[in-house]
């Protein structure tokens, strides 16, 4: 099995509103969030983490304040890969997995 080399989180807050425009997924709910990892294993052979972090229910932790500190004043969702903002604002499917494969290139 490859090992895991990039982690992506989605940090959001569940009750935050989805896009009039259905410009992105509603990556609180738990069937989007497993579509993703079955999207991410099948291209990139199970190298990428995917996390979703709830900032209104996240326990408090170092790790928490860390990322509620890094996604200070932008806009939610946030898109993290390792620990840096890659996407903030409404995003999809696609500019998910486009994000890992640039992310997953520039570790080569």
């Amino acid at each position: 099995m490859p090992e895991t080399k990039l982690i992506v989180t989605i940090v959001d807050k569940a009750n935050s509103q989805v896009c009039a425009g259905n410009c992105g997924g509603d990556w609180s709910l738990p069937e989007i969030l497993e579509t993703a990892q079955q999207r991410i294993n099948q291209r990139f052979d199970k190298q990428v983490n995917l996390e979703y972090i709830d900032l209104l229910n996240a326990e408090d932790s170092e790790n928490i304040r860390n990322i509620r500190e890094t996604v200070k004043d932008m806009p939610l969702p946030v898109l993290l890969a390792d620990g840096r903002p890659r996407i903030t604002g409404a995003f999809d499917m696609r500019q998910l997995l486009d994000v890992i494969e640039t992310c997953l290139e520039v570790k080569l």
